[in-house]
């Protein structure tokens, strides 16, 4: 049963990433990826409301540079804002041909849930700023494995 939910989420996130994914070998993904993202993005939204902000837009694109960097994140057994090249969160959400005036991003490690790694950012001022910015409307997510551990990359960012 989890090698079977685990396809799924590797074929979810394949789907995501434009059909480009690396093997689930190059990238080990929770065997349950695709609710631990839709959790955490329904808890970004919830805090937002929380918290008088408007919710975000879930995007593709911006999941797509989430993913491909939590993946580099788990095959280069790094954590970094830093990614693959020296890109930066601007570069990777660029790379998808989404057009932002605005980006950030948030990462994390180790957190098994998405109301935990929620809570662990918005306890991080420079994390919980990200979260509650006006002038975002998009988001994505990704989620991948480091040593074993949920890695977690969260973007956000406001189209020109």
């Amino acid at each position: 049963m989890k090698a079977a939910a685990r396809s799924i989420a590797v074929l979810a996130l394949a789907l995501i990433m434009g059909g480009h994914a690396a093997p689930a070998s190059a990238c080990d993904l929770p065997a349950n990826a695709a609710g631990l993202m839709a959790a955490t993005g329904a808890e970004i939204n919830a805090v937002r409301q929380q918290n008088g902000r408007k919710v975000l837009r879930r995007s593709a694109q911006l999941d797509q540079a989430a993913q491909r960097h939590a993946c580099w994140m788990s095959v280069q057994n790094k954590f970094s804002h830093q990614g693959a090249r020296g890109s930066k969160p601007r570069d990777r959400i660029a790379a998808t041909g989404y057009r932002a005036r605005l980006t950030s991003e948030n990462i994390a490690s180790g957190q098994t849930s998405g109301p935990q790694v929620v809570a662990e950012w918005m306890a991080s001022q420079g994390h919980r700023a990200n979260i509650l910015r006006d002038k975002v409307s998009d988001y994505g997510i990704g989620v991948a494995l480091l040593q074993g551990r949920p890695v977690w990359v969260m973007v956000y960012a406001q189209p020109r």
